[in-house]
């Protein structure tokens, strides 16, 4: 069989299992299906070369696996009968490889034929202890060594997220230029205090909804670069902070017993109790869940870079 699904939260893990699974093969199509029908990718799918040529076609938004209700369910059911019968005469010389961002529907009879197969290929949930390991074998990999308090570093920084760990290795083989020991100063001089601090003055205008301060330090972080990823993950850490405080007061803990519990300083609790003034629990829950969809829509393509935060701001702040 050559159909295969992906299943990913990471652009890494994902990257790596498509360069696997294309093998070597150059002609590369790629698809949407937030953009593109199922009916364009299967008559892509179906073309037949007149040399036999190998092709491999990518599907990304891949929602046909997922659980799906309401009116879009019909249609993903349509869908699903179309590769299906597509599956009964595959063409032999095109490699179709479906990605999704999320949870896929094991119930469904078309995830079922490709896991019989085996050819689904899921992302397990990394500990901080794999993302090490995973870490050290990419560096290894580039003929670099390195301290594990530098990995540690490198991934509390980077708020454990594997994909901004391997950004932040990058920029090392960039700075070094050839294969030798990576220093432990020089992975803390490379990760800019400046960026840090800026990325919580953002993230701190923004829970405070201060639209100004908010636009002048989203324009900063642009001119550093800064993945909106990592914008996100501060933001939605803070809300989840800002709900479990809410919490524990209503179940009238004190604050000593909160701050044992969230493993908080007391300037810490304090600035979180400050912001808790501007939401009631509700708000708080549906920022959350906002900012988790937002995730899923900017890591799947579905929302540009340039407009994601900006968006998030307008709507929080005005």
């Amino acid at each position: 069989m050559n159909t295969y699904l992906i299943i990913s939260e990471t652009i890494y893990f994902m990257q790596n299992t498509l360069n696997t699974l294309k093998n070597g093969i150059d002609n590369v199509v790629s698809f949407n299906l937030q953009e593109n029908t199922l009916s364009e990718v299967l008559e892509e799918a179906s073309y037949l070369s007149m040399f036999n040529d190998q092709k491999c076609i990518i599907v990304k938004n891949a929602q046909i696996f997922a659980s799906n209700k309401g009116v879009e369910s019909k249609k993903y059911k349509e869908d699903a009968d179309k590769l299906l019968k597509y599956l009964d005469n595959e063409n032999k010389n095109v490699k179709l490889i479906f990605v999704l961002n999320g949870k896929a529907d094991s119930k469904k009879k078309i995830y079922s034929i490709l896991n019989e197969h085996n050819n689904v290929y899921i992302e397990k949930k990394l500990t901080k202890t794999d993302i090490k390991n995973e870490l050290n074998n990419i560096v290894k990999d580039n003929g670099y060594t390195i301290e594990d308090k530098s990995l540690w570093y490198i991934i509390n920084n980077s708020l454990g997220n594997l994909d901004l760990c391997v950004n932040e290795l990058n920029k090392l083989f960039i700075y070094y230029s050839k294969k030798c020991v990576i220093k432990y100063e020089d992975v803390i001089a490379l990760t800019s205090k400046g960026i840090e601090e800026n990325n919580f003055k953002l993230v701190d205008s923004i829970i405070n909804k201060n639209l100004e301060e908010s636009l002048k330090n989203l324009k900063e972080a642009q001119i550093f670069k800064i993945e909106p990823s990592v914008i996100i993950a501060l933001l939605y850490r803070e809300f989840r902070l800002m709900l479990s405080v809410k919490l524990y007061e209503e179940a009238r803990l004190k604050p000593i017993e909160i701050m044992s519990n969230l493993k908080l300083a007391d300037w810490q609790l304090q600035k979180v109790k400050a912001n808790l003034q501007m939401y009631n629990k509700d708000e708080i829950k549906t920022q959350i869940i906002k900012l988790g969809d937002i995730d899923y829509q900017y890591k799947s393509g579905l929302i540009n870079k340039d407009v994601v935060l900006i968006t998030y701001i307008l709507n929080l702040c005005m």
